[in-house]
């Protein structure tokens, strides 16, 4: 017989190994969940200010103001509170269009107008921000929203460009 004594083999080692090995893997997983989540709260944020606003635009009557580039101003500026912080003057890539398109109207009011804000002081032009495929003689109210976010996992980063859209029926009654 052999006079070797058997030691216990102690698996605490392992274990912290293994820990070593499956935790940045897990890290990573975790900053990419959050990353994305943070991405798609920004996208559904846009997706709501172009809808509300939209709806705010196409119940608010032009005649109450000055002129269209004040009721676009004003339209503009709804779409960036409804935002919630997410259009706010300072994020990266911000971008809102409001368009009053009616091409084919017979009123001074009528005449597709268009006020577009990034960075600095918004541009006016006769344009619309998107085609959207309604009908010419269909009064209307295009939003469009636009910004950037970080999508991030552990060493790899990349910048997301989120939009959103939005078209209402114009419905405020317009003087003639």
């Amino acid at each position: 017989m052999s006079d070797l004594r058997r030691v216990p083999w102690d698996s605490s080692g392992a274990a912290m190994i293994e820990l070593a090995m499956v935790l940045p893997l897990i890290l990573m997983l975790v900053v990419g969940m959050v990353s994305a989540a943070i991405a798609y709260n920004h996208e559904l944020a846009l997706s709501h200010s172009a809808r509300e606003g939209g709806r705010f635009g196409a119940t608010l009557p032009i005649d109450n103001y000055a002129s269209t580039d004040a009721w676009l101003d004003v339209v503009a500026q709804a779409v960036g509170d409804d935002a919630t912080g997410t259009l706010g003057p300072g994020v990266p890539g911000r971008y809102i269009c409001v368009a009053f398109v009616h091409p084919a109207g017979n009123l001074a009011s009528d005449t597709t107008r268009r006020r577009v804000e990034t960075t600095g002081a918004p541009v006016y032009s006769d344009a619309e921000c998107f085609s959207d495929g309604r009908p010419d003689s269909e009064r209307r109210v295009q939003v469009q929203v636009r910004r950037d976010t970080e999508f991030s996992v552990a060493f790899f980063s990349t910048t997301l460009t989120l939009e959103s859209d939005g078209v209402s029926r114009f419905e405020a009654a317009i003087g003639g």
